[in-house]
């Protein structure tokens, strides 16, 4: 009995994984990208700059510690998940009260593509870095104290997850038939 309780008890805090060729395709990735705005920003340092320098060494450092160990450093990939989450509320954000001007294609409206982004990636950022698993407290082997607003959030993914696929779908055949 016991054996099969080691067998199904989680491992770790997070009760999802990331897959290590991705994280080695990411590590090298982010590393070379903080190196590059480094030395392209050399000259003439902007807050801004330096704040996107700052979010780019942190998430480096996250994808480090977590290829050295997801179970020791369980903290890691909840830290960049929440990033990549707050980057994309950032990004819908800037879209929505500030348009860009100018737009090339007026077929790609940056407030929609930010918003089905978001909805795409940051939800489930935000599911992971809350609890650990991108469906949600109720998608984790392990849930305990199960309330009411955990089961009306697994059902408000899966309506959004519906939605996105609705809106990407009438989108799509807007640009095809008009």
């Amino acid at each position: 009995m016991r054996a099969a309780e080691r067998f199904h008890a989680p491992r770790g805090r997070n009760a999802q994984r990331i897959d290590r060729r991705l994280l080695w395709l990411l590590t090298p990735a982010a590393l070379a990208g903080g190196v590059a705005l480094f030395l392209a920003s050399a000259s003439s340092w902007t807050w801004l700059r330096e704040a996107e320098f700052a979010l780019l060494s942190l998430a480096s450092g996250c994808l480090l510690l977590t290829l050295a160990s997801q179970e020791r450093f369980w903290w890691a990939p909840r830290l960049l998940a929440g990033l990549i989450c707050l980057s994309l509320m950032a990004a819908v954000y800037r879209s929505a009260l500030f348009p860009f001007a100018g737009i090339l294609d007026p077929h790609l409206p940056a407030l929609f593509l930010a918003a089905v982004g978001f909805m795409l990636w940051g939800l489930p950022c935000l599911c992971f870095a809350l609890w650990g698993h991108t469906g949600g407290k109720l998608a984790r082997a392990d849930a305990a104290e199960v309330t009411r607003m955990d089961r009306w959030s697994a059902l408000l993914l899966e309506a959004v997850r519906f939605g996105v696929y609705i809106a990407l779908g009438f989108y799509l055949a807007q640009l095809l038939l008009g």
